[in-house]
C-alpha cells in the first residue's frame, strides 16, 4: 500500500493531461478529435516515460540502490501499464471509427442535369452577342 502512494504524483500528472488536452481539443474541434489526439499523446508521453524511467530502473540495479528501484519500477510499471491501455484504446476507437482520419474524396459530377446543360448551351450561344449588346459605348 505503501508503494501506491509514491506514484500518486505521476498518476495525477497523467490524469491532469488527459484532462486539459481532452477539455481544449473537444471544445476546440470535436469529440472524436479530442480522442484520436489524446491516444496520440498519451502513446508519445507514455514511451517516453517507459524509456526513461528502464534506464534509470537498468542505472539503479548497476548502482545496487533498493529505494531507487523500488520507486522507478513502479512508475516503470505504472508507465507500461498505461501504454498497454493506450494502446487498446486506440485499437477501440479504430474498431468504432474505421473511416476516422481518411481524406474526404472530392465529389464528382458523373450526369449534369438538364437545366445546368441548357445553362452552359445558352451561354455559349448568346454569350458573345449579350455582351456586345449591353456593352458601353
Amino acid at each position: 500500500m505503501i508503494r501506491l502512494y509514491r506514484i500518486l504524483p505521476l498518476l495525477a500528472v497523467m490524469a491532469l493531461v488527459a484532462v486539459v488536452v481532452y477539455l481544449i481539443m473537444s471544445f476546440r474541434y470535436s469529440s472524436d478529435k479530442a480522442k484520436a489526439v489524446l491516444i496520440k499523446v498519451f502513446t508519445w508521453l507514455c514511451a517516453i516515460l517507459s524509456v526513461v524511467f528502464g534506464i534509470v530502473t537498468v542505472y539503479a540495479l548497476f548502482e545496487q540502490n533498493q529505494p531507487v528501484i523500488e520507486l522507478v519500477g513502479s512508475c516503470l510499471a505504472v508507465t507500461l501499464i498505461g501504454l498497454i491501455i493506450t494502446r487498446i484504446c486506440n485499437y477501440v476507437f479504430k474498431k468504432n471509427h474505421p473511416r476516422y482520419g481518411e481524406e474526404v474524396a472530392q465529389a464528382t459530377i458523373i450526369n449534369e442535369s438538364i437545366t445546368s446543360r441548357f445553362a452552359e448551351a445558352f451561354r455559349r450561344a448568346f454569350g458573345e452577342a449579350l455582351r456586345d449588346t449591353f456593352k458601353r459605348k
